[in-house]
């Protein structure tokens, strides 16, 4: 005898979820404006979102036989991610990495429901890694109405959501549409830092900071930096702003009133932006443990630490920025030519950078450096 309804929802809410809904699993009209997006390349340098596209679009590319969606939202507000002395990190990626706290508790969602008489073998799920447009799905089935900003806003519990998602087999009765809407409300795209918002549901990622600061490798576009701000990882801007943020019942929790798993890591609770910039493989490999800003590798988190550095315009960064000029990878080595210019772009070590500076590209962010002097 399969579960009821009801049965799987308070298995789920069991298992740690704030919001259970039921929906299709297929993206519906989703899926034509993701393919426009990815045909306008305004995905970037996330090739994994083309090579997927057919799964995307299609879930029986992926697990043939589904036909529900039990969609899945955990409410992860909470205050503001920053470390000691600057350098913000959104607020998804202040606890535990939810890549695998959140799979966890996918996993040990099917379990249970297997246990309570869903075939075993007949649902697959994730979060953020599977091949699913997991906003369309979350949409479709109730957890909320898609913003502005093209994230989803609960009307219960607003648009802090980590999702996830089990497509099974089982035909479930699908949720109505959440209510609200955003209304005339423009916070968002008034508020974006880098204009990523281009239109109401439209966003640019290559314009956003919680692409340039993590999926992108290499430096970020010159005209971007100094709009990143004091973001060292990730940007919750376009959530900071929103009206429903105050519907989040984890806003204001702190210390153990929270999840362990939303905890702040330690690299959020004790290290400095300098110590970012400067840390070596080793203590990369040892100390970025548990994080979602491994998302980043150790190259992209070097270079947001001394693009905030040169925001700050901290002049007890020099001595790291300097010596970052000799630094063996040349996107850490460029990024802080151009923070050292922003502090002091009368340095003569960036003259003698300049001289001895193979890499075009670096030599261009020195050369430019020296410039603002």
């Amino acid at each position: 005898m399969p579960p009821t309804p009801e049965t799987i929802r308070a298995i789920a809410h069991e298992a740690g979820f704030d919001i259970v809904r039921f929906g299709p699993a297929e993206p519906g009209e989703h899926g034509a404006h993701f393919s426009r997006w990815l045909e306008a390349g305004r995905h970037g340098e996330m090739r994994y979102l083309e090579q997927n596209r057919e799964r995307v679009l299609d879930p029986q590319r992926w697990r043939a036989g589904v036909r529900s969606a039990i969609a899945l939202a955990v409410d992860y507000g909470g205050p503001a991610g920053e470390l000691p002395g600057g350098g913000r990190v959104a607020r998804y990626a202040v606890g535990r990495d939810y890549h695998r706290w959140l799979r966890e508790r996918v996993f040990t969602l099917r379990t249970k429901l297997e246990s309570a008489g869903l075939p075993y073998g007949s649902m697959n799920g994730g979060t953020d890694a599977v091949p699913v447009l997991e906003r369309a799905l979350a949409t479709r089935a109730g957890i909320g109405f898609l913003a502005k900003s093209a994230m989803v806003i609960s009307p219960s519990h607003g648009p802090y959501l980590q999702l996830a998602e089990l497509l099974t087999g089982a035909e479930l009765p699908f949720d109505p549409p959440a209510p609200g809407s955003c209304g005339s409300c423009t916070a968002c795209l008034d508020a974006c830092p880098t204009q990523a918002i281009t239109a109401p549901f439209e966003v640019d990622a290559r314009r956003c900071l919680s692409y340039t600061t993590i999926e992108l490798r290499g430096m970020v576009p010159r005209e971007l930096r100094a709009a990143q701000g004091e973001w060292l990882f990730g940007c919750d801007v376009c959530l900071e702003v929103c009206p429903f943020t105050r519907r989040s019942g984890r806003r204001d929790t702190v210390g153990e009133q929270r999840p362990k798993e939303l905890r702040p890591h330690p690299i959020v609770t004790t290290w400095t932006l300098v110590d970012v910039l400067s840390m070596d493989e080793r203590r990369y490999q040892e100390e970025f443990v548990g994080t979602a800003m491994r998302r980043a590798e150790r190259s992209g988190m070097r270079r947001n630490a001394a693009t905030v550095l040169g925001n700050r315009r901290e002049e007890r960064a020099l001595p790291a920025l300097l010596q970052a000029l000799d630094d063996p990878d040349p996107v850490v080595r460029g990024t802080a030519a151009w923070a050292i210019g922003r502090i002091d772009a009368a340095r003569p070590e960036l003259e003698r950078a300049r001289v001895t500076e193979a890499d075009p590209q670096v030599r261009a962010e020195i050369e430019h450096a020296l410039d603002r002097g």
